[in-house]
């Protein structure tokens, strides 16, 4: 804790007050966040940010506020040392720190009526919602419309939905195992996650997530921590290797060095290691040596995986070729449910 105690300075000799130097970064994750209860995070904006076992390092809006100082102190077992952060950040860090307890629920619509989704479907849609202890509502029948697909990501957005389940509709085969084509014209228009429903798998235990070493994966990363904490399932992270040249195979690492290394790669991967220990996520990493497709349909077919997590990002068209070269094939030959993120919850 000594990296952190010249944050706190003195008292002013001439006016009795205390000045806390202000720290432009902080970070949290729910087993620190919980020294401190959740009422009093939110009352005086305040969240922990490091501990040892002789002291509590807590970031707070106002750390001159004397009730709130005295509140903080009282409820901690540890001394404290107070540190002043920007308000916005650590109420951010609260919302995820905190976010199973009296937080708002997640807004969840199913892009069909529920009298067109078939019994296994519903109670899949059902049994994912109560996972999250989130809201369901259901879509309106569209006869009648030609294009209902702008409507419904219209009303997906008035309603601030955090995640748009789509089941497959029951009929032919195609639909069973493929993107239905007004599926795929939805996707241009909606700028929410998607889950994608085939085959229901419940509950989930196993959790495969795809990362495409890009800032994309972060909302993939968002949802993933979050439904393996809610089903204490699981999580396998396969990051997508672009293929190397024959002339440079040589050059290609294996897991231990990638994760030692100080390429993009290598840190990237060790941040989500990061994050999964604070948020104690069970969790593995995965490398395969084919062409990037073909890395996600090994995967899957030596995996007994319950749901696929991925990034996208439809509306960058820097990005949407590659993406549909993962994400388009993925969804038309796998039958494990896919949430496609590109929202956070």
């Amino acid at each position: 804790m000594k990296k952190y105690d010249h944050f706190l300075v003195p008292a002013n000799k001439r006016t009795g007050q205390e000045n806390y130097l202000k720290i432009a970064s902080i970070d949290s994750y729910p087993r620190l966040a919980g020294k401190l209860p959740a009422q009093l995070a939110r009352q005086y904006h305040a969240i922990p940010i490091a501990a040892d076992l002789a002291r509590l390092t807590i970031a707070m809006a106002d750390p001159d506020d004397p009730a709130a100082r005295e509140a903080i102190q009282s409820a901690v077992r540890l001394p404290a040392t107070l540190v002043k952060a920007d308000r916005l950040e650590i109420d951010s860090l609260i919302k995820k720190c905190y976010f199973n307890s009296a937080a708002p629920p997640l807004q969840f619509f199913v892009s069909q009526p529920e009298g067109q989704v078939n019994p296994d479907h519903q109670n899949y849609i059902r049994s994912f919602t109560q996972l999250f202890h989130a809201d369901l509502a259901w879509g309106q029948k569209t006869e009648g419309k030609t294009n209902p697909e702008p409507c419904l990501s219209e009303e997906i957005k008035q309603l601030n939905k955090d995640l748009l389940i789509c089941p497959s509709a029951s009929g032919s085969f195609q639909q069973h195992f493929a993107p239905a084509p007004d599926e795929k014209k939805l996707f241009k228009h909606c700028n929410t996650s998607i889950l994608l429903i085939r085959e229901t798998r419940w509950p989930i235990q196993q959790i495969l997530l795809v990362l495409q070493v890009d800032d994309i994966d972060a909302c993939a990363e968002e949802w993933a921590v979050r439904v393996a904490i809610a089903s204490k399932a699981s999580l396998t992270i396969l990051p997508v290797i672009p293929t190397v040249p024959l002339m440079y195979s040589e050059m290609q690492q294996g897991l231990s060095e990638l994760l030692d290394s100080n390429c993009q790669l290598g840190q990237h991967l060790r941040r989500v290691a990061r994050r999964l220990v604070n948020w104690e996520v069970s969790g593995s990493f995965k490398l395969r040596d084919e062409p990037p497709e073909w890395q996600i349909r090994s995967e899957i077919s030596q995996g007994d995986f319950d749901l696929i997590i991925i990034g996208v990002e439809f509306h960058n068209p820097l990005r949407k070729l590659f993406m549909q070269d993962l994400v388009f094939p993925l969804s038309c030959w796998t039958t494990r449910p896919i949430l496609l993120a590109q929202a956070y919850p």
